[in-house]
């Protein structure tokens, strides 16, 4: 370990780079460059956003408005067609069609000439671009204007198919396989083949009765299967192809398409790209036409015969999709389930919570031979939300007729199928289709003709609902908001606020939006033809609701109630907005006929329940997705997670890294605290993932990890990550060579959330430094409001230039001036603004009291995104408020956690656990472990990737990822130390003598520095590392080596070449300073010796040229290998005033060994 860093050069030229406004910090690694993000909206930006009008407000302003006549196609790529703002628009051609490209970020307008006033829909042949798995998203003007705000938010879904495998049947007992798969052709299998004795076949692209008929009797599956016959998720691909988009709510509030108001003559039909790009074929302006009832639609086939096929299509095969988080699933609970089979994974149904977001819709393709009236049998579960039904809109496709044609479809079939109502209940139903009555639906097929049925989330008779609940809850909050104005958010009960006085319009709100709930409740019991929980919790607010609006002393003691049912409310909103419905199979049969059976009987079910509990005592679930059996040579990997990541990289591994590696690998999923025992046994993993930085430094300097900086690729792998990421998993050794014990995988640090429409309801703007957030809170605090800060003295700290350690780890910063004062801001903020350190972030912030918090930027993200979705549009998250220099550059760095993959000592084939550690952090596997996350879990699964390549290509939205990036560029973290550990206990309890003892926080600061520097010290002693106590002689022992150096220094610079008589003077001060012991005298000389420093290297250049000649290498390259510097080392870098022959070179040594004197001197005293 090297001495000090009075004895790093390099040091000063950080120094120098901090005052120059620069975020390089070596020591605490800071990344990217000074200032903050740009991309925050204004305050007249989001006021405009906030105040528009709703679709419904929209509508009743036209409500005299007739529908136009005539249909307009817009010129969409023609010449002169169009303008655009922003670069990378181009026309282009898909499949023989041309269209204009549209990136994700500008716009494009067409000018488009309107025969008539009157309502036009609008609808957009599109080709979805291949891209991250998010869907496309726009935004819709007319006239350079959006004409209400549900326009802002459009979302135009991609088509994903799974890549399915050949199914392999065995032949039974009694047939040959030539005999079956001569069977599997008359069936139409095609393309049939016999291979190894089994007979081998692609998933059909169209069903028909007799291939159904063979799947059931042979049990065809189209599933990959691991060593266990466990059934493996297919991979999911996006399938670009040509698309048509009707404008409506994506919400799915509003089940009928958008239609806009337009005057005859020229008019602007502007889209604004806002993520991932589309190709437009044709945009079509065209007046509405109300779709017949299924009364008419029963009329015009009546008299049709019932068909004669039946074909089943199981769910779990779909044709496409509309999102990536639509895939088979695995469902054992029921005996009659297709299939049945409790002694593997079988992935048979699709849907659950993964298929709830209005807009998602899955399609299934198929043929009957037989013309006629069908049934459309499903078999679901819906057995989430209680008493509500979910919605599912039904959409059928005919290949090969046209328009008049008997059984031609080109959407909803009669107006009651955008509507079909799937009933709570708690075990598995089988239904026709119907919209929650009695009644049911059939349907016309014409015979061989190619019918694509697509089922699609909606919220049918909830959107209302739905709707008219984000209402109540956004008056509700606002009537809250009120309230605690003016008394806050613990209001005294014994005085008399006289709310009916003060704020009238508040109470009779509370009155009005009590009598709202009852009539929904009164709503939602008619839809689901029987009270639920949903509607007591309705009632419940109501009659709070009344109670307080209709007296004033009610308000007062229910207030905490009321904030506490803002929440249910919210939660009640969020669960009505999802339509979880989860799917075995749609058989097609003919009308009339007998439906299947949805559950077993009690014989059945006892069999399938005894054989699964039997089983669970013989399933291995850690060897689960493996493809062969572990070996010697295999790479063993641990994760102590969730099963569903332990599921998802398995797939991963399989599917990707070991066909493309041929090297296997032993994942386990293990318990937390497992990785220590097993290195104390000696029977550890190669490599183990998620392991915590601070964890990774305690494994490494007990020689429990191996450094990876010798793998030849290490310098480009690390090339991939931040300086911040990797400075916390290295450490230095004796040589100061720096070594890495680990890739990162994750790292999470805050962001600041702010509530935008409390901000713009007060006037404030978005703050973007310390000073603008400080000015914000008379304001907050006048209304009751505050600020979610966080007790991290360390953002302060490192924004302000500053470090945690001094001397190389050696002993703690919080001495220094910079350190106290950073310290005593982040005090400030909670002693004299009364700002709890302790408080519940997400609700706070949902509610409006914080509307301004500081949080982990996937945690908070991710729950907002599922607990708050009332506020949904009405926040944002930014980059940190940062500290702003004399120069206006506004360093806004964040402290940054890493959690790592490390290779554990005792690994039996270092290279093949090197490949694994790559492959695991790098962009391709941390993209699709992302996207996979996101797929089960939904948008709350959000990853904090390390990869700097990776997070580009993760499913944020344009807005997102730049207020992401800009702090991901932007980021600090603090080297781990030996006695690291201590520093938060101590700092935390200097803290809490501020906070609640009101003491001066750097007089209870520096009353722990003493005993967090011995600790630090004990644990560098434990470990024979050097170490500087704060005892007086050892600074003596310190200062003593200094004048020594000093005494050689002077000497060498009479003695260089370029010395002459004018430097006589500076010596002569130079030696009568160090004698002296003043310190007004040695600052004096030092800055002399830079003054005269630099009049001969202003810039420093020539000085760092000359170190890196010294010592025969660069020292701030941190990817130079120990052997690459022990190869190319001349001298270390504390030698290097000892071999130079440059006089500048020994000036700066010079300059800096009287600093180290005068901090010596004064830590002596």
């Amino acid at each position: 370990m090297k001495g000090t860093r009075f004895l790093k050069p390099a040091c000063w030229l950080l120094c120098a780079m901090m005052l120059i406004g620069q975020l390089t910090v070596l020591a605490s690694a800071a990344d990217g460059s000074t200032g903050s993000s740009t991309t925050s909206s204004s305050l007249a930006d989001i006021k405009e956003m906030l105040n528009a009008a709703s679709y419904e407000e929209y509508r009743a302003k036209h409500a005299d408005a007739k529908r136009a006549t005539q249909t307009v196609e817009v010129d969409v790529c023609g010449e002169g067609a169009y303008t655009v703002k922003g670069d990378g628009f181009k026309t282009v051609e898909h499949d023989g069609v041309t269209g204009l490209y549209t990136p994700n970020t500008g716009s494009v307008t067409w000018t488009v000439e309107v025969p008539e006033d009157g309502l036009y829909a609008i609808r957009i042949l599109y080709y979805p671009e291949e891209g991250r798995t998010t869907s496309i998203e726009r935004v819709l003007m007319v006239n350079e204007e959006v004409p209400f705000s549900e326009a802002r938010s459009l979302t135009l879904m991609k088509n994903w198919e799974n890549q399915y495998q050949k199914a392999k049947v065995q032949p039974g007992k009694k047939e040959t396989a030539e005999q079956l798969k001569a069977a599997a052709v008359a069936a139409g299998f095609t393309d049939a083949a016999v291979e190894d004795g089994e007979v081998v076949f692609a998933a059909p692209a169209c069903m028909t009765a007799a291939m159904s008929a063979f799947c059931d009797e042979h049990l065809v599956r189209y599933f990959q299967l691991d060593i266990k016959s466990n059934e493996l998720r297919p991979v999911s691909k996006q399938a670009p192809k040509w698309m048509t988009y009707y404008l409506r709510d994506s919400s799915g509030s509003i089940a009928e398409n958008f239609e806009f108001f337009l005057k005859k003559g020229e008019n602007k039909i502007t889209l604004e790209s806002k993520n991932e790009p589309m190709t437009i074929g044709s945009i079509t302006l065209y007046p509405l036409a109300d779709t017949i009832t299924y009364e008419q639609y029963s009329q015009k086939y009546a008299g049709k015969p019932a068909g004669q096929d039946t074909v089943r299509l199981e769910a779990e095969f779909f044709t496409a999709a509309s999102n990536i988080t639509l895939y088979p699933l695995e469902d054992r609970s029921n005996a009659l389930n297709s299939p049945a089979d409790v002694t593997r994974t079988v992935l048979n149904t699709v849907g659950g919570d993964k298929w709830q977001t209005a807009g998602q819709w899955i399609e299934l393709t198929f043929s009957v031979g037989s013309a006629g009236m069908y049934d459309i049998v499903s078999r679901f579960k819906q057995d989430v939300l209680d008493g509500i039904s979910v919605c599912r809109a039904m959409y059928i496709y005919s290949d090969g007729l046209k328009a008049g044609d008997e059984g031609y479809y080109d959407g909803v079939p009669f107006a009651e199928a955008r509507e079909l109502m799937f009933n709570y209940n708690s075990s598995w139903q089988v239904s026709k289709l119907n919209s929650g009555s009695d009644k049911t639906y059939e349907v016309y097929l014409a015979a061989d003709t190619v019918y694509t049925v697509r089922l699609e989330v909606t919220l049918g008779a909830m959107g209302e609902v739905v709707s008219e609940v984000s209402d109540v809850l956004t008056h509700i909050n606002n009537d809250y908001l009120n309230i605690i104005k003016l008394t806050g958010a613990s209001p005294d009960k014994y005085q008399d606020y006289g709310f009916s006085d003060t704020m009238p319009d508040t109470m009779i709100d509370m009155v009005k939006q009590a009598r709202r709930l009852e009539t929904l409740a009164k709503q939602l019991t008619a839809i689901a033809g029987e009270k639920s929980s949903n509607v007591a919790t309705l009632e419940k607010i109501a009659r709070l609701l009344k109670e307080m609006g209709t007296d004033d002393d009610d308000v007062v003691k229910n207030l905490s109630s009321l904030k506490t049912n803002i929440g249910t409310l919210g939660t009640f909103l969020s669960d009505a907005q999802t339509q979880p419905l989860q799917l075995d199979y749609i058989q097609i049969q003919p009308a009339g006929s007998k439906m299947p059976r949805a559950n077993p009987n009690f014989l059945q079910a006892f069999a399938h329940e005894m054989k699964g509990f039997w089983q669970s005592f013989f399933r291995d679930y850690n060897s689960m997705g493996a493809l062969e059996e572990s070996s010697s040579e295999s790479v063993e990997v641990w994760l102590a997670s969730a099963r569903d990541q332990s599921q998802v990289l398995r797939n991963l591994i399989n599917n990707d890294y070991t066909p493309n590696t041929n090297i296997a690998v032993d994942l386990k999923l293990v318990a937390g605290g497992t990785l220590l025992p097993s290195i104390l046994a000696e029977s550890g993993p190669d490599v183990y993932l998620g392991l915590a930085h601070g964890d990774v430094i305690n494994y490494a300097i007990r020689s429990a990890l191996i450094n990876i900086e010798g793998f030849d690729d290490f310098k480009e792998t690390a090339s991939h990550f931040t300086n911040a990421a990797m400075t916390v998993l290295g450490m230095e050794d004796a040589d100061e060579i720096m070594h890495y014990y680990g890739l990162p995988e994750t790292q999470s640090f805050p962001m600041m959330f702010v509530r935008l429409d409390v901000l713009a309801d007060l006037d404030l703007e978005v703050p973007k430094t310390w000073d603008e957030l400080m000015a914000c809170i008379p304001t907050l605090q006048a209304n009751n409001m505050q600020i979610g800060l966080t007790t991290d003295y360390k953002i302060f700290l490192y924004q302000k230039g500053g470090d945690l350690f001094a001397d190389n780890g050696m002993r703690i910063n919080l001495d220094s001036q910079v350190g106290l004062a950073s310290f005593e801001k982040m005090c400030n903020l909670f002693t004299m603004y009364s700002f709890p350190y302790q408080y519940d972030a997400a609700n706070r912030f949902r509610t409006g009291e914080m509307p301004i918090i500081l949080g982990d930027y996937t945690g908070v993200y991710n729950q907002l995104k599922v607990f708050a979705t009332e506020i949904e549009g009405k926040w944002q998250f930014l980059p940190l408020p940062g500290e702003t220099d004399a120069e206006g550059n506004i360093n806004n760095v964040s402290i940054s956690g890493v959690a790592a993959t490390v290779m554990v000592k005792g690994c039996s084939d270092r290279d093949r656990a090197w490949s694994f550690m790559k492959w695991y952090t790098g962009e391709s596997c941390q993209v699709s472990f992302a996207n996979e996350m996101v797929a089960i879990l939904g948008p709350s699964a959000k990853q904090a990737t390390a990869n700097r390549d990776a997070l580009a290509s993760l499913p944020w939205t344009v807005e997102e990822f730049a207020q992401v990036s800009a702090q991901f560029e932007n980021l600090a973290s603090v080297p781990n130390y030996p006695g690291s550990y201590i520093i938060d206990r101590y700092t935390n309890f200097a803290f809490l003598s501020a906070f609640n003892d009101k003491a001066n926080p750097s007089e209870a600061l520096l009353q722990y520095i003493s005993t967090i520097n011995k600790e630090i010290e004990r644990k560098r002693d434990e470990f024979n590392l050097e170490t500087l106590t704060d005892g007086k002689d050892e600074y003596k022992n310190l200062l003593t080596k200094r004048k020594a150096q000093m005494d050689f220094i002077q000497t060498a610079i009479k003695q260089n070449k370029d010395y002459s008589a004018s430097y006589d003077a500076l010596l002569d001060q130079i030696a009568s300073a160090v004698k002296s012991d003043n310190a007004a005298k040695l600052m004096a000389a030092r800055d002399a010796v830079r003054e005269a420093y630099a009049a001969l290297d202003p810039d420093g250049s020539l000085f760092k040229a000359d170190r890196i000649k010294t010592m025969g290498y660069d020292m701030e390259d941190t990817t130079l290998t120990k052997e690459d510097k022990k190869k190319q080392r001349k001298c270390f870098s504390y030698e290097v005033y000892k071999n130079t022959s440059e006089l500048y070179t020994q000036l700066k040594c010079c300059a800096d060994f009287l600093d180290d004197i005068i901090e010596l001197s004064a830590a002596q005293k």
